[in-house]
Order: structure tokens, then sequence, then C-alpha cells
């Protein structure tokens, strides 16, 4: 069996790298939303686009389109994972700091577990979990809504 770790090249490492490369891609996807949001609301010159509202015949005000959205975005809040693996050997690692400190570790070469089936799952599989939370705008976004909503004053036409 470790003929067949070595074409692979797999270790309990490169698990736990795709595990936190998922987590990573998810908090992308939230980051790239609130990057749209404030696309869909500025022109190409930066400018927030407006609209203009005439509150009585001498006075209208001109109000932003941000300051009428309320963002919120999912956030993952739990992860679970559930695998089966077979440990088909373990390397001796020397790793050496930035302060010069030696520290010894082990690498586990893996391998799923040969095929069957376990608690009704495959063991040949990953199953991951995720589950998302609505969460709060990041502060940035919010100070921008926040500092255009303050400064919607009604003007004289």
């Amino acid at each position: 069996m470790k003929e067949e770790n070595k074409k692979t090249g797999q270790t309990l490492s490169d698990i736990a790298k795709g595990i936190q490369y998922t987590v990573n891609a998810a908090q992308d996807v939230v980051e790239k939303f609130y990057i749209k949001l404030l696309d869909r609301y500025f022109d190409d010159d930066q400018n927030p686009i407006s609209m203009g509202i005439n509150i009585s015949d001498d006075t209208s005000i001109d109000i932003p389109l941000i300051t009428l959205v309320t963002p919120t975005g999912m956030e993952l809040d739990e992860l679970e994972v559930d695998m089966s693996l077979r440990v088909d050997g373990i390397d001796k690692k020397k790793e050496i700091t930035k302060a010069g400190d030696e520290i010894h570790r082990a690498s586990f070469n893996i391998s799923f577990a040969s095929g069957g089936v376990k608690s009704g799952r495959d063991t040949n599989m990953i199953d991951l979990k995720m589950k998302f939370k609505q969460g709060d705008a990041p502060e940035g976004i919010q100070r921008i809504i926040e500092s255009f909503a303050n400064n919607v004053i009604p003007k004289d036409k």
C-alpha cells in the first residue's frame, strides 16, 4: 500500500490544507459579494449613484442609493468533516525555524480506507458539512453607507 500512496503523494497535512482551502474559498465568496455591492452603487468615476426626490415644490434631496441597502452576507459558521483514513506510513521530518530552532515532527502518509460502508457512508468519501449564518457587513461597508446617509440633506431647488 505504501507504493500506492507515493503515487498520490497524500499526507494528512495535504488533507488538512485542502480543507483549509475550502474554508478560505468560502470567505472569498463573501468578500467578492461586498466588492460587487460597491460596484453596483457607484459609477465609473467612483461617485455614488443617486436618486433625486422632491420633498416639496421648493426642496429636494439627492439620495445615494447605497444608503437604501441593508447589506448582509453569509459567513461560514461551522465545518464538520467525516472521513476514514488509513495510515500507510509515518515519516519523520526535521525542520529548522527562522529562529534556528530544530523541530522534529511526524508526517502521516495516508490513503482513504479501502472500500466498504461505515454507518451508511462510503469510506472512500469525505463528507463535508458546512453551516453558514447570516453575518453583518464588514465595518468598512457599514461606515461607507453611514457616511453617505449622514450627508443626505434637503436643499433648495
